[in-house]
C-alpha cells in the first residue's frame, strides 16, 4: 500500500514545461482505463510493484514509481503494455531525496505511450481522480475512481494526497490520473486501522516529482555502456535483457544513533509455519465482516494461548495440539484485547466499540470472575503488572486506567496524552508503565503515584510497544515504522522503515529479535542489535494485527483478520 508523483517534461537538462489547455474536457473512466493500461507498467523481482513511464529520448524510457517498490537490491523485471520484459538491476536505480520515489531507465525501439502530465496543483478536496496499478500476484491491471477526501499539510515521504479509492499491494508506482487522463501523482500507500477497519491510501503530488527532476538528472548524460556505479550517483546503464536473475538480499540497516552490542548474529533465527488455529468463525457479525482476531497471548507457561476476536469469542489453545480448549463467550460487540495473568490463573479481555467493559476469566473453570467498567472506550490494550495484582488498560479516548485485580476496583486514571490510547506495556520491574498513543508519543509514567516520568517523541502514530525481558529496550510500531528506543537513557537507538501500517510489535525473551505484523498480511523478524531484518513470514491472507512470543522465544503466535491464528515453531 502507498503512493504519487510524476516527471515533468524533458530529461536531462531539458526545461520543464506543463501546458495546461483553455478548456479541459473531463473524459470518461474508461477512456482514462485505457490511457492508464498504456503508460503503466508492472516491475517484479527483489519487490513487486508498478509504475509510470514518464519520458522518452530515442530508445531510451523513464520510468517513476515509489522507492519502497525498488529499494530491496537485487534485479527487477519490467513488463510493459505490450507484454515485453526488460531486465534492471538496482543499481540502475536513482532514488529522489526526502520521498518514496525514484526513477530508472530501460531501452526499448518498441513505441510506448509516455503518461501526459497534469497539474497537481489544480487537486483539490473532492476532485475526481483514477488510480491504476497491478495487484502482487497478477498480471492484470486494477483501475479505480474515486475523489481526494483530504490534503496533508505536512506530508510524510511526500505523501500529500488522501483518497477514496482502497487498492492492492502490489499497485504502489502506479498511476494517478485526472479526468483529462493526466498524470497528477503517484499512487503508493495505504494504512489500515484495526480499531476501526478505515482505510487511508496517500499519493505524492506530480509537483513534488517535478521540483526534484533537474538536480537529479541534469547532472550526468545517460551511460551508454556498462560502467563501475559510484554512491549515490545519477542514473545508471540503460537495462539490457542479460541482467542476471533477481537475488533476495536483504535491506542494509539504517544507522545506529546509539549503540548497542552488535556481537550477535540472529541471521538463523528463522520461524517455519507449525500449525494454522482455525475456531473462529468466518462471518462472525453481519454477512460481510469475518470474526476477525485481534489478539493473541501466550499462558506464562507457554503451554497455552489466547485469541480475542470480532465473533464475540475468546478462545483458549492447546499450543502443543493445537486444539481448543475452551471458548469464552465475551458477549461484546468483539473481543479487542487479550492478558495472561503472571499465574495463568486468570485471563483479561478488553472489549470493543459497543462493550466498553474489562472481563477477567477465572481460566480453570471458563467463568467470568468480573467486570470493570468506568468511562471506558474501545479497549485496545490490557497489560497485567508483574505481581499480577493491578492491570492497566485504555481507559476513555486518550487514558489509561489502573485497575486492582482483587477488587475490580479502578486505582487512578492517568492523563497526558492528546490522540488515541493505543497500547499499554508494565516494565518488568512493575514500577513503569509506558504507554502508545496516536499523538505520536510514548510516555513513561510511576505506578505508585501516577505521575509521568518522561516523553519519548515518536513523531508518528503508535499502534503497539513492547518492552524487553531486561526492562532497557522498548519498541514501538506504528504509521510505516519501528522505532527502537533505549529506556535507561530515554532515548531513540534506531528506525526500521516498514512500508506498511505497523499493527504489532512483540521483542523475544532474549531480547534479540523483534517481530512485527502490518497491513500487507506478513510478519517480518528483525536483529535488534543491527537493524537488519532477518525474514519475512508468509501464510495470512489478511492484515495480521498481533504477534506475540512464546515465554521460551521458540515460538511465535501471530492473529489476523483472515480469522486465524497461526503458530510459527523457530527454525533449530
Amino acid at each position: 500500500m502507498r503512493v504519487a508523483d510524476g516527471l515533468g517534461a524533458v530529461l536531462f537538462g531539458a526545461a520543464i514545461a506543463i501546458v495546461q489547455p483553455q478548456v479541459a474536457t473531463a473524459l470518461t473512466a474508461t477512456q482514462v482505463s485505457a490511457i492508464a493500461e498504456q503508460i503503466t507498467v508492472r516491475i517484479d523481482g527483489a519487490n513487486t510493484g508498478s509504475g509510470v513511464i514518464i519520458d522518452r529520448q530515442g530508445n531510451n524510457y523513464t520510468v517513476i514509481t515509489c522507492w519502497h517498490v525498488v529499494q530491496l537490491q537485487g534485479s527487477y523485471t519490467v513488463y510493459t503494455p505490450d507484454g515485453k520484459q526488460y531486465t534492471i538491476n538496482h543499481s540502475q536505480v536513482k532514488r529522489l531525496a526526502n520521498v518514496d520515489l525514484a526513477v530508472f531507465q530501460f531501452s526499448s525501439n518498441q513505441n510506448y505511450r509516455i503518461a501526459e502530465k497534469g497539474n497537481s496543483e489544480q487537486v483539490k478536496l473532492g476532485t475526481t481522480v483514477h488510480v491504476a496499478g497491478y495487484p502482487q500476484g497478477t498480471s492484470d491491471i486494477d483501475f479505480r475512481s474515486g475523489s481526494i477526501s483530504r490534503l496533508v499539510t505536512k506530508p510524510k515521504d511526500g505523501y500529500a494526497f488522501v483518497y477514496d479509492v482502497g487498492g492492492f499491494p502490489g499497485m504502489s508506482g502506479g498511476a494517478i490520473l485526472d479526468e483529462q487522463g493526466k498524470l497528477v501523482a503517484i499512487h503508493g500507500r495505504a494504512s489500515t486501522y484495526p480499531d476501526t477497519g478505515a482505510t487511508n491510501v496517500f499519493g505524492i503530488p506530480l509537483k513534488t516529482y517535478l521540483s526534484l527532476v533537474p538536480s537529479i538528472l541534469s547532472t550526468q548524460p545517460i551511460a551508454t555502456a556498462p560502467t563501475p556505479k559510484p554512491q549515490n550517483t545519477p542514473i545508471q546503464p540503460i537495462a539490457t535483457a542479460t541482467t542476471p536473475k533477481p537475488q533476495d538480499i536483504p535491506l542494509s540497516a539504517p544507522p545506529v544513533k546509539t549503540s548497542l552490542p552488535v556481537n550477535v548474529n540472529n541471521a538463523s533465527a528463522k520461524f517455519a509455519l507449525l500449525q494454522t488455529l482455525t475456531g473462529h468463525s468466518e462471518k462472525a457479525i453481519g454477512s460481510n465482516i469475518k470474526g476477525h482476531v485481534t489478539s493473541v497471548a501466550f499462558s506464562p507457561d507457554g503451554r497455552t494461548l489466547a485469541s480475542g476476536s470480532w465473533d464475540k469469542t475468546i478462545k483458549i489453545w492447546d499450543v502443543a495440539t493445537g486444539e481448543e480448549i475452551r471458548t469464552l463467550q465475551s458477549n461484546s460487540y468483539w473481543a479487542e484485547s487479550v492478558a495472561f495473568s503472571p499465574d495463568g490463573k486468570t485471563l483479561a479481555s478488553g472489549g470493543g466499540i459497543f462493550d466498553k467493559t474489562i472481563k477477567l476469566w477465572n481460566l480453570i473453570t471458563g467463568q467470568e470472575i468480573r467486570t470493570l467498567k468506568s468511562n471506558l472506550d474501545t479497549v485496545t490494550s490490557v497489560a497485567f503488572s508483574p505481581d499480577g495484582k493491578s492491570l492497566a488498560s485504555r481507559g476513555d479516548y486518550s487514558t489509561i486506567k489502573i485497575w486492582d485485580v482483587a477488587t475490580g476496583k479502578e486505582i487512578r486514571t492517568l492523563k497526558g496524552h492528546s490522540g488515541v490510547l493505543c497500547s499499554v506495556a508494565f516494565n518488568p520491574d512493575g514500577k513503569t508503565l509506558a504507554s502508545g498513543s496516536g499523538d505520536g508519543t510514548i510516555k513513561l509514567w510511576n505506578v505508585a503515584t501516577g505521575e509521568e516520568i518522561s516523553t519519548l517523541k515518536s513523531n508518528s502514530y503508535v499502534q503497539s510497544i513492547a518492552i524487553s525481558s531486561d526492562g532497557k529496550i522498548l519498541v514501538s510500531g506504528g504509521d510505516w515504522t519501528i522505532k527502537i528506543w533505549d529506556l535507561i537513557n530515554k532515548e531513540e537507538i534506531r528506525t526500521l522503515n516498514s512500508y506498511y501500517k505497523v499493527n504489532s510489535v512483540a521483542i523475544s525473551p532474549d531480547g534479540k529479535i523483534l517481530a512485527s505484523s502490518s497491513g500487507d498480511n506478513t510478519i517480518k523478524i528483525w536483529d535488534i542489535a543491527t537493524g537488519q531484518e532477518i525474514s519475512t513470514l508468509k501464510g495470512h491472507s489478511d492484515l495480521v494485527t498481533s504477534v506475540v512470543f512464546s515465554p521460551d522465544g521458540k515460538t511465535l503466535a501471530s492473529g489476523s483478520w483472515d480469522a486465524t491464528v497461526k503458530i510459527w515453531r523457530l527454525s533449530e
